[in-house]
């Protein structure tokens, strides 16, 4: 019996145990629940997010396409830009050279002018003194 007795005494040290054993149990089986509720909070809040960023990612790719179209465009038109840049300064050097040579022109027009002037100018003269013997010429001096 004395078996029996230490037997009795085990199972109800066990059973005095049991409830706090079981109430640690409970506790850990909550915490664990307010856990997963709150992983399951974050998950979802993480879920929203990521939607937020993939429309966001979508509108980005759409936007980078249309600025890739933008340069490219750019980049044809920096082209053609500098092609007509180089067109026209070979124009504007022809036209310097052609400028300087109506200089050139201008100033042999002149000149003959100037030298035309001078023999109208000794002409007249020759001739007042031709018809006028006595008259001063030195009056007359370009």
């Amino acid at each position: 019996m004395t078996n029996a007795t230490i037997a009795f005494v085990k199972v109800v040290r066990s059973n005095r145990q049991l409830p706090s054993k079981v109430g640690g149990v409970l506790a850990k089986l909550l915490r664990t629940k307010l856990d997963g509720d709150e992983l399951f909070k974050c998950y979802k809040d993480l879920q929203v997010d990521k939607s937020y960023l993939a429309s966001k990612m979508e509108g980005i790719v759409a936007e980078r396409d249309e600025l890739v179209k933008v340069n490219v465009d750019l980049e044809a038109r920096l082209k053609e830009s500098k092609s007509r840049l180089k067109e026209y300064e070979l124009w504007a050097a022809k036209e310097r050279e052609a400028s300087k040579e109506l200089k050139e022109e201008l100033l042999v027009y002149k000149k003959e002018a100037m030298e035309q002037h001078e023999k109208g100018f000794n002409k007249a003269v020759r001739q007042a003194e031709f018809f006028a013997k006595d008259l001063d010429l030195g009056l007359f001096d370009l």
